[in-house]
């Protein structure tokens, strides 16, 4: 019964936080880019979960929730700056070579503070530590994977797509 609530939240989160992005943007197409990373990242919490031989729990399930707000903030990042810089009247391409030149190290800044702040728990020996080490490993593992897979990913499909930015009036 829990597991399908669950499933049911992480149902519910996913368009709530394409509302938020679509408020954001004012686009409807800019945020399914940045949801792109969203499958990334489950994917990643997997591999953590399966590598590290923990079982999918009701805790771990709670970090692929976590996850799924925290990952879209790389994404976000990078395809806000890469509008501003287009509405400044730069090129597709020229656009996204200077955004992931300027925006590498915030988005990589913080994924390691939460990747550190994450591997306390899994080390620890305390008994909360124990408890949650499922939900650490998942936000670890995905969100190091979707990030560095939104730096390759999230500008080929950018690039790809057809987000039409108007050129500013002179």
């Amino acid at each position: 019964y829990m597991t399908n609530e669950m499933i049911q939240w992480m149902a519910l989160a996913l368009p709530f936080v394409y509302l938020v992005m679509v408020a954001q943007f004012q686009s409807l197409l800019s945020p399914f880019i940045v949801l792109f990373t969203v499958p990334l990242a489950f994917t990643g919490g997997l591999l953590g979960l399966l590598l590290t031989g923990q079982q999918l729990t009701m805790i771990s399930m709670m970090g692929f929730i976590v996850l799924m707000g925290t990952v879209v903030n790389n994404g976000i990042v990078f395809v806000d700056y890469a509008n501003q810089l287009r509405m400044g009247g730069m090129e597709r391409r020229a656009a996204l070579i200077a955004t992931g030149k300027t925006r590498m190290r915030p988005i990589l800044m913080t994924t390691l503070t939460t990747v550190l702040a994450m591997l306390q728990m899994v080390f620890s020996n305390d008994m909360a530590s124990q408890l949650m080490s499922g939900m650490a490993i998942v936000i670890i593992c995905g969100l190091s994977y979707a990030t560095l897979m939104t730096l390759y990913i999230v500008p080929i499909l950018y690039d790809l797509s057809l987000i039409h930015i108007s050129e500013p009036t002179r």
